[in-house]
């Protein structure tokens, strides 16, 4: 494998005065029966799943939700106390990312006290990143409850739910902590007893709680929307990994599916893909960046498209995270801080670190163990782009069999895969959707996987996802129609997260 992985303040008087200024805010101060209510007014809204935009509409907002759409509410009974002017704009759902990880800063290893200020910082702007580049909903593969209750307590950034990591000993990920470590942190409650193991575990672990079916109990009980399961033999200094039976995770499927859990599965090679065919997980979590070794090429091929048309016909879904290789690949790019989306998404302090001796560690790690570190760094970025021209070939290819057989993509990011600061977060997400329209992917396709079909996904098809009245006001007001062009994205003027407007611009890392 390629890659390594080890009530108004002060603030909010000079907010509301810039939007004045900006003409991209009206607010009306009124009685508090219209309490935390809004009025967008004459936007065209755009729908995952209609080929156009409607004509222009008002939508009233109260309460965190859409209560009406119509012609000219304004005129009527819809009285508000904040108006948005969408005379010439887009009003589109906000966008999901169904595979996220929100702990931690991307890139930064250690625990020095004096960076503790640049950390605190960070982490304040990651929410914020995020929803600046329009998510305004992620699903946190391998998170845990009271991380994701700190997070959704935070006052601007997107709505995060998350998936329990369900392992077996000595596996992925378990295998990068330390062998007594891996029973005794809190993801040890989610830990399978393997029988291919079984004198493995210490005396105080009782198999009966770790069955399929204790383990996918215990993570419904505890909130988890979803189930993460693994197959990976290993890559970097862990190689030969052991990987769950077929028959194990099966098992893990079926009580999932009997809860309503869909289960994830992170494989990102032939041999993963097979067995996602064999188990009937409901989601591959990685495009296919690996084929199988010493195979014929021709054959393996036949292979690849028989398997794309397998997997549509078994309704398992595929996350082609195609940026994760370009992430990597970008972390020996000199020149990747001139990028000035980069400037939105990661406050300055941390930039400068990134950019210094001790923040450039995992660049020094990968170019001394893959290709010298004799070598200029324009040099050493020309490696790594030809090191990375056949996975990104390989994931191309099995994209386009995927959509030609009809399967079902899902939009998920990845963010990030590792200790890598090129793929931070929001930013990380608008980057993968390029790569998806290299593959050939069409707009309105990338716009229902953002959105309708990552929420179907979840089973949050009544509450995101498209623009109707019932549904969370999780919205984006843009200058740009998504169905016609993926700078639409850029254009975001109003972030709207549970009913509250948010200027992009104060979103930004600047």
């Amino acid at each position: 494998m390629v890659r390594l992985k080890f009530l108004f303040s002060h603030g909010d008087l000079i907010m509301l005065r810039s939007l004045f200024v900006l003409g991209l805010f009206t607010a009306v101060l009124s009685p508090s029966a219209y309490a935390d209510s809004l009025l967008i007014k004459q936007a065209k809204i755009v729908q995952p799943d209609q080929a156009q935009a409607s004509a222009p509409q008002d939508v009233l907002i109260r309460d965190g939700k859409i209560v009406a759409i119509g012609k000219n509410l304004g005129k009527s009974q819809a009285k508000s106390d904040r108006q948005i002017d969408g005379r010439g704009k887009f009003l589109v759902p906000g966008l999901i990312d169904t595979h996220v990880h929100l702990d931690g800063v991307p890139g930064y290893a250690g625990k020095r006290p004096e960076d503790e200020a640049m950390l605190k910082e960070a982490r304040l702007q990651m929410p914020r990143s995020y929803a600046y580049f329009g998510f305004t909903t992620v699903l946190d593969l391998t998170g845990n409850p009271s991380f994701i209750a700190d997070w959704n307590s935070q006052p601007a950034g997107p709505q995060a739910y998350f998936c329990a990591p369900v392992t077996i000993p000595n596996g992925y990920p378990a295998s990068w902590m330390d062998k007594d470590l891996q029973f005794q942190v809190e993801g040890t409650k989610y830990m399978l007893f393997d029988p291919a193991q079984p004198t493995v575990y210490p005396a105080n672990f009782k198999p009966e709680a770790h069955t399929p079916q204790a383990v996918v109990a215990a993570a419904k009980q505890d909130g988890a929307s979803c189930i993460k399961v693994f197959y990976e033999t290993g890559f970097g200094a862990k190689k030969n990994l052991p990987v769950p039976s077929p028959e194990l995770i099966q098992a893990v499927v079926a009580h999932a599916k009997s809860l309503k859990m869909p289960v994830y599965l992170h494989g990102n090679s032939q041999a993963a893909y097979e067995f996602a065919l064999k188990t009937g997980v409901t989601t591959l979590v990685h495009g296919m960046w690996h084929e199988t070794k010493q195979v014929d090429p021709l054959m393996n091929q036949q292979r690849l498209q028989a398997m794309a048309r397998e997997l549509a016909t078994a309704d398992i879904s595929i996350q082609p995270t195609i940026q994760v290789l370009y992430g990597e690949q970008e972390a020996m790019n000199p020149d990747f801080f001139k990028n000035p989306q980069v400037d939105h998404a990661i406050p300055q302090q941390l930039a400068s670190w990134y950019q210094s001796d001790a923040g450039q560690w995992m660049s020094k790690l990968l170019a001394e163990e893959l290709v010298g570190s004799t070598n200029s760094p324009a040099e050493r970025y020309q490696a790594f782009q030809k090191m990375y021209a056949k996975p990104l070939n390989t994931v191309r290819q099995m994209t386009q069999q995927l959509q030609k057989n009809g399967a079902r993509l899902l939009f998920g990011s990845d963010t990030p895969s590792g200790p890598f600061y090129t793929q931070f977060p929001g930013v990380n997400g608008r980057w993968e959707m390029d790569r998806w329209l290299e593959t050939g992917m069409s707009l309105p396709q990338l716009f229902s996987a953002l959105t309708i079909n990552n929420a179907r996904a979840l089973g949050l098809e009544q509450s995101i996802g498209s623009v109707e009245v019932g549904k969370r006001a999780d919205l984006l007001l843009l200058d740009r129609n998504p169905l016609l062009s993926v700078e639409a994205y850029d254009s975001i003027a109003q972030v709207i997260l549970h009913g509250k407007p948010h200027a992009r611009a104060s979103l930004s890392a600047h």
